[in-house]
């Protein structure tokens, strides 16, 4: 049962996003912020994806009812068949019940919201938003000083991507209970997905001064990486993967994770043992298929990538997923099936959107790469007006690249870079960019590391790198 008291924090990092594409997808984030809330001491669900930099997903029970959206959005219902969705199901209808027969039941009241928070979580279905707030807000009218319902009321606003309210409210819960640790990450995801590092960082300090569990541990090992840290980043990861007393979903979720941290460790065979790890636990974990799908994008077999980015989508159709699978479709030839892919990525966003989700990040780079640069860069300049951040800023110089505005393009992709990051997406953008101004040292260094760091990370992109290295070193 998944009650707000019992502990079951997620690994939401919200902000992990090396999943699909080596950085998470605002999207992503979203769920992750969504995990945040759902667990907890009592926790809240954190989510993904924020901006692009960290997020996660995982199956569903029973393909939930996506939000209407035209012919595409039948194909994103995910696949009914794992066992924690179909646990978390029974939750809800189970305290469905008990807050049908007593409305005024402040504590089942909240435990819906987590119940359903963590749905989400497992299946993407961004319908699931507005209930799961209602019940949040539900227990607050009757409980006014209910910390944990205002965190569970920041993780879907996280998830939403409405970063500025998530971080006012997770302060309101901090004020009424300064030591609940899912109020303190809720603050974090917040700071990092409004650009706010070093506040972040503060705050994970402080976070960590109460509690070295998995979620303080998984934010610990994200703001590392954001810097470039990574043996930082994997040592508190590994030491995520190790802390007891999680459901088998969020055990398997920090698997994933540790996969990521070891492929741009350099080291695909322990990362190939993390992703199956969690596949034993959770035998539809889409973040460990699309791990492994990366992973045979980086060792060349585009066949066995379409194979485990196709079983990823089924199973939670995040829209990270499926461009991975219209790239390896391109880059295997398969034109059509790419067009198809692209397309049906662009209706799940928009389903997003439709829930109330921003997600200017995600439609800018999709549409920088798959479609109108220029309004590619119109969501790209809105989301940097209002977060800040490094994958906002490299959104902005992606699109401007795309219209030939390379020198502007620059001063964006220099941002983007600011912390160090080593993300493969950023530093394959910047060393693009910079090659198209014929700074040659500048974009092997950038093309090379991007390679060196997830030589899976797209299958477009690391050939596109590839081209550019053999065209610089003519």
């Amino acid at each position: 049962m998944i009650r707000a008291g019992t502990a079951r924090e997620p690994p939401d990092v919200t902000h992990a996003r090396r999943l699909a594409r080596p950085c998470l997808p605002p999207i992503a984030i979203a769920l992750l912020s969504v995990a945040i809330v759902a667990c907890g001491e009592p926790r809240a669900p954190s989510s993904p994806a924020g901006s692009g930099s960290a997020a996660r997903a995982s199956p569903p029970p029973s393909a939930p009812s996506a939000p209407s959206g035209g012919p595409e959005a039948s194909a994103i219902s995910s696949s009914p068949s794992s066992p924690s969705v179909a646990s978390t199901a029974a939750e809800i209808a189970r305290l469905e019940a008990v807050v049908a027969a007593d409305p005024t039941d402040a504590g089942s009241q909240r435990d819906l919201g987590f119940a359903l928070a963590q749905r989400v979580r497992e299946t993407a279905d961004p319908s699931l938003y507005a209930p799961a707030e209602a019940a949040f807000r539900a227990a607050l009218r009757l409980r006014p000083d209910d910390a944990p319902a205002l965190v569970g009321i920041a993780g879907i606003q996280l998830g939403k991507h409405e970063f500025a309210a998530g971080l006012e409210t997770a302060r309101r819960a901090l004020a009424l209970s300064p030591s609940l640790v899912a109020a303190h990450a809720a603050q974090v995801d917040a700071l990092v997905e409004l650009g706010r590092y070093d506040e972040a960082d503060t705050a994970a300090g402080a976070m960590f001064g109460l509690s070295s569990d998995l979620s303080t541990l998984a934010r610990v090992s994200y703001l590392a990486e954001l810097r470039g840290r990574l043996p930082a980043a994997l040592t508190a990861m590994r030491a995520a993967a190790r802390a007891p007393g999680l459901a088998p979903e969020n055990t398997a979720y920090i698997d994933a994770l540790l996969g990521n941290l070891l492929v741009a460790n350099g080291d695909p065979d322990g990362a190939a043992t993390a992703y199956a790890s969690a596949l034993v636990l959770v035998p539809e974990h889409a973040p460990s298929l699309a791990g492994g799908g990366r992973l045979a994008v980086g060792a060349g077999h585009l066949d066995e990538a379409i194979e485990r980015f196709e079983h990823a989508a089924r199973v939670v159709p995040l829209p990270e997923y499926v461009i991975a699978l219209g790239d390896a479709q391109t880059a295997a030839g398969q034109a059509d099936g790419a067009v198809r892919s692209y397309k049906l990525a662009r209706a799940e966003i928009q389903l997003f959107k439709a829930a109330g989700v921003v997600v200017d990040v995600d439609l800018a780079l999709l549409e920088a790469d798959h479609g109108d640069p220029a309004a590619a860069l119109s969501y790209a300049m809105a989301a940097l007006a209002v977060t800040p951040t490094v994958r906002a800023a490299d959104a902005v110089g992606w699109a401007l690249h795309r219209l030939g505005r390379n020198r502007e393009a620059l001063a964006q992709v220099k941002d983007a870079l600011r912390l160090g990051s080593i993300d493969p997406i950023l530093r394959y953008h910047a060393g693009a960019i910079e090659a198209s101004l014929g700074k040659a040292v500048d974009a092997r260094r950038d093309l090379t590391r991007a390679l060196a760091t997830d030589s899976g990370f797209s299958a477009t992109g690391a050939a596109e790198a590839r081209r550019l290295l053999a065209s610089l070193k003519g």
